[in-house]
Order: structure tokens, then C-alpha cells, then sequence
């Protein structure tokens, strides 16, 4: 093998391990990779967070995060993020005396996991002040002339009766005042402007906040309605509605119940032995177990009951069924179980079949 083709096995499989390196199933981050574009060497240091999101069941804890040089200064929440809860990692990156393009990296440790994460900031520094952004390139999703950063309103999971808020950054793009107010918005949602007016070339905010007290558990998702200088525009939103565990005590957890499934997977076959097959929730746990909700992620695919409760030592059994007719040739999908069992809260089974 020519010294050409090891260099370039070599550089893939650095590559390769820093993406692993990236990959949690527990944790999330708003970004992996940050770019700053074109930084002026003497506009002072720039910084960006990046905001980690606890997906799993147990607290996290940052233990220690170290950036890959001097010039690059992280700083990060220290306590512990409760499940649902985001923590912050701010980078700060110090341009002066570096004129060229860099690429730093961030390796982020967890407490108890030995593989780390890493995140990486890129940009171009250039001599004396850079060339101010444009309103488009700051705000780069165009409605007309209301620009905005983002309209993610993906607000993660969300424990029942926890409130949380989504700030989007908006810009008037146009030579006249602009205004902007909720139209449409289900009952658990609020929408703040500031301000409700923007003046000509001037930016606001939109707060959008999500406050769960209904019985709604699992995934919910719809859309809000605002109006923007008299026009209807749509923003998607999404969460996951769960039990509010970060209340719950240790011994409250310990002494919870705890959800048991008979299969992880349900496969018909080719439907030719029958379209309804038993699914078995047991509770090996101390306390009764309280099943929310059972979603289906394919309309071909329900259940018997969505909501109920299983005794300590008990077997409740969800008849699970598949309407082949809207079935096109296989069939995939995910029952997702909605429990309050503190340390899985989603219990995902898989629902296969072929319609031959």
C-alpha cells in the first residue's frame, strides 16, 4: 500500500472516530459544528454556545471539556442536568494575531462515560474589521420581508406542568413598520413579541412558550398561526410531553414502578396467521405503574388501550392491531410506551409485517 493510500486511510478513520466521538443517544446538541464565517482580527473575540440537551434517564454531568488550543476558552455548566433539562457549553474564540482560516476542536467529558464528544468551530479571520453581515445573512429564513434566524420550536421533552420558552430572533427587512401577533395557538401555548410593532430595519424577538398541564402525554405536534404585517404565516412545532421527574426524589424513583414488555419487537409475518397479536406489560417495580399513552407511529397500527395502570406484579396485556388494507407491501412502525417509570419513560416497540 503507497504512502498516498495510508494517508488517506488514516485521514478517514480520524474522521470517522471524531463523528463517533460525536454520537450519544442520550445526549443532543443544538450543533456539533459551528461556523463564525469571516471574523475581523481586531473586532474582538466571538463566542457561540452550544446547548446540550439530556435525553436519557439518569442526570449528566459535565466533568470536563478541553478546546483543542490556547486561542479557544470554553467555559460550562457545572451542576448536573436532570433528564429533559439542557446544559451550555460557551466557546470563545480569540482572533487576534491570527490571520487564516481555523478549525478548532472541543472534546467534552461526561462523568461515567469513557468515550468523550467532540464539537468543532470554524471560520476565517481576516485583517483589520470584517465586512458587517447583511440582514439576509444573519437572518437567513425569508417571509417577505420578515426575516428570521430560526423557526425550530422543538422544544424537546417537557415534564408535565414544566413550562419552557423558545425565543426567535426576527428582523423588518422593509422601509415600513411591521407588525406581528398570535392568531392561532392551542391552549398550552402563549406567544410574546417584543415588540409588537418593529420599526423599519430593526430586529425583535418572538417568544413562543410551551406550558403542558393537559393529559397529552408522548409526542405532540401541530402548528402556531401568527400574523405578520396582516399576513397568516405558519410555524411547526413539536415536544415530547412526559412526567416531570427533575421533582421526583431519589427514593421516589427507587420506590416507582417500572415497565416490563414481553417482546421488543412484534413481527405478523405475511398477515396470512392473523392481524391482532398480545402485547404484555409487566411491572416488576414497587409502586403501580402508570401507562399514559401508547402512540402509534403508523396509522396502520393500533392498540386496544392507550391508558392504564398495572399493579406491582401484574400483567396487563394491549391487543395490537394492523388494517392491512392500509398497508402497502411491508410494514414498519414504533409503539412508543408512555410510562412513569422514571428510568424509561419511552419504551419503543417495533411493529413489522409484509402484505403479500
Amino acid at each position: 500500500m503507497n504512502m498516498k493510500r495510508i494517508s488517506l486511510l488514516f485521514t478517514c478513520l480520524v474522521l470517522f472516530c471524531g463523528w463517533m466521538a460525536a454520537q450519544n443517544d442520550k445526549i443532543s446538541f443544538n450543533e456539533t459544528e459551528h461556523d463564525f464565517g469571516t471574523i475581523g482580527e481586531k473586532d474582538g473575540n466571538v463566542t457561540t454556545n452550544f446547548v446540550m440537551t439530556n435525553n436519557g434517564s439518569e442526570p449528566v454531568v459535565i466533568s470536563n471539556v478541553q478546546a483543542s488550543c490556547g486561542c479557544t476558552t470554553p467555559v460550562w455548566t457545572k451542576e448536573p442536568i436532570e433528564p429533559g433539562k439542557t446544559g451550555k457549553i460557551s466557546v470563545t474564540y480569540s482572533p487576534l494575531g491570527r490571520v487564516f482560516p481555523f478549525t478548532k476542536t472541543i472534546t467534552v467529558f461526561l462523568a461515567n462515560q469513557t468515550t468523550p464528544m467532540t464539537l468543532k468551530i470554524t471560520g476565517t479571520v481576516v485583517q483589520g474589521a470584517a465586512k458587517p453581515a447583511t440582514p439576509e445573512e444573519m437572518y437567513p429564513i425569508a417571509m417577505g420581508n420578515f426575516l428570521l434566524k430560526t423557526i425550530d420550536l422543538n422544544f424537546g421533552r417537557i415534564g408535565m406542568g414544566e413550562s419552557k420558552t423558545i425565543k426567535l430572533e426576527v428582523y423588518n427587512n422593509s422601509d415600513k413598520p411591521m407588525t406581528q401577533k398570535a392568531l392561532r395557538l392551542p391552549k398550552y401555548m402563549t406567544a410574546a413579541f417584543n415588540p409588537a410593532i418593529i420599526p423599519a430595519k430593526t430586529a425583535g424577538t418572538m417568544d413562543v412558550n410551551m406550558n403542558m398541564r393537559e393529559n397529552l402525554y408522548g409526542t405532540l405536534s401541530g402548528n402556531i398561526v401568527l400574523l405578520i404585517n396582516g399576513v397568516q404565516q405558519s410555524f411547526p412545532y413539536s415536544a415530547t410531553i412526559l412526567d416531570d421527574f427533575s421533582t421526583w426524589t431519589a427514593t421516589k424513583k427507587a420506590a416507582a414502578g417500572k415497565i416490563n414488555v414481553s417482546a421488543p419487537e412484534i413481527n405478523f409475518g405475511n398477515f396470512t396467521t392473523g392481524t391482532t397479536k398480545t402485547l404484555k406489560i409487566s411491572n416488576p417495580g414497587k409502586s403501580v405503574l402508570n401507562v399514559r399513552n401508547i402512540q402509534s407511529s403508523n396509522p396502520s397500527v393500533t392498540v386496544s388501550k392507550t391508558h392504564f395502570a398495572v399493579n406491582p406484579g401484574e400483567i396487563s396485556e394491549v391487543k395490537v392491531n394492523v388494517d392491512t388494507k392500509k398497508v402497502q407491501s411491508r410494514l414498519q412502525s414504533t409503539l412508543s410506551i408512555i410510562t412513569d417509570d422514571p428510568y424509561t419513560p419511552v419504551y419503543n416497540v417495533a411493529v413489522t409485517g409484509n402484505n403479500k
